[in-house]
């Protein structure tokens, strides 16, 4: 039991290390971590993601959601079109 504590102390110590690094470090750094973690996690991004990465952060290629890279509906690819 102690040993899970001590694991989340660690996990969540260093979630807010990553926040106020993110204030020190800039933008484009914290969503360069946040893509990797994206990758490393395997986590479905979402449009909404893309376009926090690449308006806010200021990442110039980052990864296209699905419904971006191959749009299905007239929705999605009117949508692919204007981003």
């Amino acid at each position: 039991m102690e040993w899970w504590i001590q694991a989340a102390v660690a996990v969540v110590g260093y979630l807010l290390g990553m926040a106020f690094a993110g204030s020190f470090l800039g933008r484009k750094w914290m969503g360069t971590v946040d893509i990797a973690l994206h990758r490393l996690f395997k986590r479905k991004i979402t449009t909404g993601k893309y376009l926090y990465w690449k308006h806010f952060c200021g990442i110039e290629n980052p990864p296209r959601p699905e419904n971006l890279r191959s749009p299905k509906r007239l929705a999605d690819r009117i949508l692919s079109r204007l981003i």
